[in-house]
């Protein structure tokens, strides 16, 4: 989620399938039932479930109200079945018209420490019943924390369990940042998390955390990655696929540091879908116009070196929501309650 964003470039994307020129990737946006689809929503994380994928407002129905008190009202989080978005693709349907409202339950008896901090939700997965959401906090505090909860599709309701969070410790404090990406390894049996900021040549952090919050998560390392991971999902084999996201505004934190320093030259070779607008542009990615997304992916959580599958339209959502969907992924966007942008899902095949 980004804090005080004003100014971003608009381009429509294509309701159809089109052919990107920067990828050749398949893309077509699924429009939301009307009254999910707001600016408000902010969607910032989304998983699959039992043939519904969910999404996560990041602030439940407080839309973009950035307080500790937004943990005593009402959240919701909203499912959509997998085979109507299936008929939206398909062709059979132009849009998405029905959803269900599960109501977050407990948000309430979260400790102080928790709630001071608060920042709104980034991430959610679904084992077994069980639903884990990660709250971001306020970029100049140490920790992010993950929650659990159950599921109760009876009633329509996300029970938090109050008592058992688990602290997630930032590697280093940069603007923004915390813990967006979360998701389940079947093989592994852990939890795994990204910090979303994996710049350094050395790579960045994340953590293995077992279900029961029983024992302290084991930090690992995640590979050197340019610009944001903002969510990341999982194969039954354990492959790793996640967002990729440069906003236009990430450039002072995310590449002009004192741990990178400019980094034009290695990423137009890292990136070969850059490498033409570095080449005509040194100044490419300082532009107030530009953003790029991609969806990457790792052979497992001890791969060295992410591996680029797609590329998508960047240029007017911030993404923060992944799961895979039939040979692709489904993405959506986050859109900060701007006006400039729109709220967005739509299926990258690759």
């Amino acid at each position: 989620m980004y804090k005080g964003l004003r100014t971003i470039f608009l381009i429509t994307a294509s309701v159809g399938f089109s052919h990107l020129a920067f990828g050749q990737n398949r893309y077509k946006t699924i429009p939301l039932p009307k009254a999910i689809n707001g600016l408000g929503e902010e969607y910032s994380g989304m998983c699959t479930y039992n043939n519904r994928v969910y999404l996560i407002p990041q602030y439940g129905d407080h839309k973009t109200q950035v307080k500790k008190d937004n943990l005593k009202g009402d959240f919701a989080i909203y499912s959509l079945l997998t085979d109507s978005i299936g008929r939206v693709i398909d062709g059979k349907d132009t849009a998405l018209s029905t959803y269900k409202t599960l109501k977050v339950i407990n948000l309430d008896k979260l400790p102080d420490a928790v709630a001071d901090g608060y920042e709104g939700f980034e991430a959610i997965s679904i084992v077994n019943n069980t639903v884990y959401l990660s709250i971001e906090t306020d970029d100049k505090l140490e920790n992010c924390y993950l929650l659990k909860a159950r599921l109760d599709t009876v009633n329509n309701q996300i029970i938090v369990d109050p008592v058992h969070i688990i602290s997630l410790k930032r590697p280093e404090l940069i603007n923004n940042a915390g813990f967006e990406a979360v998701t389940w390894l079947p093989k592994e049996k852990k939890l795994l998390a990204y910090y979303e900021y994996n710049g350094a040549q050395a790579g960045g952090q994340g953590y293995l955390l077992d279900t029961s919050f029983a024992k302290q998560p084991e930090a690992i390392k995640s590979p050197q990655l340019y610009f944001r991971v903002t969510d990341i999902t999982a194969t039954a084999k354990d492959e790793v696929y996640g967002i990729n996201y440069f906003w236009n505004g990430d450039y002072q934190y995310y590449l002009d540091n004192p741990k990178l320093n400019h980094q034009e030259d290695n990423i137009k070779n890292v990136i070969p879908a850059l490498k033409d607008s570095l080449d005509k542009d040194a100044a490419y990615l300082k532009s107030t116009k530009t953003t790029f997304a991609r969806i990457v992916m790792l052979k497992n959580h001890k791969d060295t070196k992410w591996k680029q599958v797609a590329t998508f339209p960047g240029n007017k959502n911030n993404w923060e929501g992944l799961t895979l969907y039939r040979k692709g992924a489904l993405v959506v966007t986050d859109a900060n309650g701007s006006k400039k942008q729109a709220t967005v899902l739509a299926y990258v095949e690759f």
